[in-house]
This record gives structure tokens, sequence and C-alpha cells, in this order.
């Protein structure tokens, strides 16, 4: 037992973050008590102090497409980020976006006892935003364009969309936790990194 929780404990941060959200999403599908106990409720974190769910809702997913989805996302700028930040502030990062990034869906919603939200879709945009952040001539290869796109334009465009989307919610899709966790992202790259932040933004201007 020893020996398998030390080569657990060996395994990159990307590998054992990834794998904790599958798991745990997986889980919460099979059995459908977990996924109502994990779940981003605002009525109960607001009246019934269940604060914990503002963490716990990023490790679970509605569907495999919403969870495929956020990994593929999430492994392509987790080792992007880990190259500059290191591990441990890279999982500060990280774990610190998912409730962040909640935080707004709670005060929107807290009157409303229907309301739920789930995913990682936050903190993975908050790891987007630091990764373009840490590295300003890094592309995009996009699956529906014929060429990649420069980091800074597509995070342009994502926090534009986010933001427009947030204000005329409506198609059932989170954007106040992808606009809050990419903002978060950017406050707290700069933070850890101000020198090469600044830099980013000079290159780019």
């Amino acid at each position: 037992m020893d020996d398998a929780l030390a080569r657990l404990l060996k395994l990159p941060a990307q590998t054992l973050l990834i794998g904790s959200v599958v798991v745990v999403s997986l889980v919460a599908w099979i059995i459908k008590p977990v996924q109502r106990a994990l779940i981003l409720n605002p009525y109960r974190v607001r009246y019934r102090g269940e604060v914990y769910r503002l963490l716990t809702a990023g490790w679970v997913h509605a569907d495999v497409s919403h969870l495929v989805l956020n990994m593929i996302m999430l492994f392509y700028f987790t080792e992007q980020t880990i190259r500059l930040l290191g591990a441990t502030r890279f999982l500060v990062l990280y774990i610190s976006a998912v409730v962040v990034a909640f935080i707004p869906t709670t005060l929107r919603y807290a009157r409303d006892p229907r309301y739920n939200s789930l995913g990682a879709s936050g903190a993975v945009a908050a790891v987007m935003i630091a990764a373009i952040l840490l590295h300003p001539k890094l592309k995009l290869t996009l699956f529906f364009l014929p060429t990649p796109i420069p980091g800074a334009a597509f995070a342009v465009g994502y926090v534009v969309y986010s933001l427009w989307h947030s204000l005329t919610a409506g198609d059932g899709i989170n954007h106040d936790a992808h606009f809050s966790g990419a903002m978060y992202g950017a406050l707290l790259t700069y933070v850890f990194e101000p020198a090469r932040v600044e830099r980013a933004i000079h290159t780019l201007w």
C-alpha cells in the first residue's frame, strides 16, 4: 500500500489532476446521489452553508462530451503553464480558480433552489489564459479553422464571447464561470509572474 501511494504521488501533477476529475465524474454518473452531493447549488451554499460545493462541483460533469472537451483543453494548456509556474503554483491556480469561478454564479442564483451548475470549465479557462499570458507567441490549432490562430486573439475572443453570453444568459451554459475563471487566471498569473506577463503584453502591442 505504501509503495503504491508513493508511486501515485510521483505521477505528474497534470496526470493526477485530470485523472481525479475523470474518476470523480465517472463515479458521479454511476451513483447519482454522489453527483447531487457534489454539484453546485447556490441556494444550498447560501442557506445551508454547503460551501464545499464551490470546490466539488469542478470535479463532476454533465455528460461525456462535457468531460472530454474540458479535459482535452486542460491537457493542452497544462503543460504550457506548469513549464513556467511549476506544479505547486499551477495547482494553486487551478484549485482556487474552481472556487472563484463559481462565486458569481452563486451570488446570482442564490435565491433559486432549482439552479445547479457543474464542471471544470471555469478553472480550465483560468489555465488557458495563464498559458497564453506566459507564452504570448502560443498558437492554437482549432478543428474548425484551417490555420493556427494566435493565442492572444483566441483569448480576447473567448473573454468577449463569455462576457456577452453571461449578460444574455439563456443557453444553459454557465458563462459566468467561464468569464470569471478567465479573469481570475489572468490576475493570479500576474501575481505569480508580473514581469513575464508585462513583457507578454508589451510583445502583443
